[in-house]
């Protein structure tokens, strides 16, 4: 299925789906059903500050929603690797990850092209499991063969802050999901262990310990992720927690959160709730 038709799919579902009402025990909202979203597999989710959301549909394209869950826009990567993080806090350069090929590439506020970049061709020593943008431009990256969280500087080549996390993180068993820098802090996913949290010179501060989340999220001063068929919340500062129970049967694996919409991912697809 090519592109423009996986959007005409997404517009149709979008004015086809049937409407569901879903108390939400333990919460004061209610979710409203709008349509679905068809996946092949879990897909790497981002989210910018404008409230797009964006993700790859089966293809392995990359598609930008608006805030309602409708298609705007799509990319082709030119390459089929296997984009493993989007990054796109920042919409005016939003980050794609391909760990299979160690490539970092950047698009623009279009979905154009504006970099890429081949960790080998820097001689970066090792293997980035996952990777994230910095507010001062650079990139931080977890470095799953020498266990280190590295700051890389692309226009010095190299790179300029390396934390050592052998003892931090358990050599045997840990599964790093995701790097976020946020609000001046790093944050650090681990499925086995939890969110392990840095400043933003990279100096470990803390560890908030839950275990089998594979993405977090964040808005305003709020952490939050889905467990065991609860969406959690988590106040970063005064750590203050508020739990919502998901629709039964939903398999959802990772959330994002807009203004007026809730978006569940599964397996196979994205389920679009509006909030009541």
């Amino acid at each position: 299925m090519k592109a423009s038709a996986y959007i005409l799919v997404l517009v149709l579902a979008l004015f086809l789906a049937p409407r569901l009402t879903t108390a939400q025990p333990g919460g004061d909202r209610e979710l409203l059903y709008s349509h679905s979203i068809p996946l092949n597999s879990p897909t790497p989710i981002s989210q910018d500050r404008n409230g797009h959301i964006y993700l790859l549909d089966p293809l392995r394209n990359l598609l930008r929603l608006d805030s309602l869950g409708r298609p705007l826009d799509t990319f082709s990567p030119p390459s089929r690797g296997r984009i493993s993080t989007i990054e796109a806090w920042n919409p005016m350069k939003l980050l794609l990850f391909y760990e299979d090929r160690q490539a970092l590439l950047l698009l623009d506020r279009f979905l154009r092209p504006i970099s890429s970049t081949d960790l080998r061709d820097i001689n970066f020593e090792g293997i980035a499991r996952v990777a994230t943008l910095s507010a001062d431009d650079g990139f931080w990256l977890f470095d799953e063969t020498n266990l280190t969280l590295s700051k890389l500087d692309l226009r010095l080549r190299k790179v300029t802050v390396e934390t050592p996390l052998n003892l931090i993180l358990d050599r045997e068993r840990f599964d790093v999901r995701q790097l976020r820098e946020y609000q001046n802090m790093l944050y650090l996913l681990d499925y086995n262990n939890g969110l392990y949290v840095f400043d933003n010179l990279g100096n470990y501060k803390k560890r908030i310990s839950f275990e089998g989340v594979s993405y977090v999220g964040f808005r305003g001063n709020t952490l939050y992720f889905v467990q065991q068929g609860a969406l959690h919340m988590y106040d970063l500062y005064t750590s203050e927690k508020q739990s919502i129970a998901l629709p039964k049967g939903g398999k959802y694996l990772t959330a994002l959160i807009g203004e007026n919409q809730l978006y569940l991912f599964a397996k196979d697809r994205a389920d679009v709730y509006r909030w009541q």
